[in-house]
């Protein structure tokens, strides 16, 4: 089937991604400064097993943000530098489809890890 999908539609769909990695970004800093908060603490060698665990994964999941956010990038001017409207059988462009795929994988991820800090941090400094 083909679509015919206006380069504006594209170029919001990737600002929204953005803006949403970018949220991600922020959620992570502020993840990592609360894990400061628990090393710092007198906590259990159990406890602090878990921060390093975290701090591992958000160390990971900031790098995987920052690799969506180029990559968002430079899908984005794929599509500037693409005619006014692209046609094409459930993909834009070559990237968007791929890019569109990564953004799900990554939002799946982050919800994992942000329901897994969720469930330890109740853990009191």
């Amino acid at each position: 089937m083909e679509i015919t999908t206006p380069t504006e539609e594209l170029h919001q769909q990737l600002n929204s991604w953005k803006e949403e990695v970018n949220e991600v970004r922020t959620e992570v800093k502020m993840m990592r400064e609360r894990l400061e908060q628990i090393a710092l603490s007198k906590a259990s060698r159990d406890v602090m097993t878990q921060v390093e665990h975290f701090e591992n994964r958000l160390l990971r999941q900031r790098e995987v943000a920052d690799e969506m956010h180029h990559d968002i990038k430079q899908c984005a001017k794929r599509v500037a530098n693409a005619p006014v409207t692209v046609v094409h059988d459930d993909r834009p462009i070559d990237d968007f489809q791929t890019i569109q795929h990564r953004m799900e994988i990554f939002r799946k991820l982050y919800m994992s890890l942000k329901e897994d800090f969720n469930q330890f941090i109740p853990y009191e400094v």
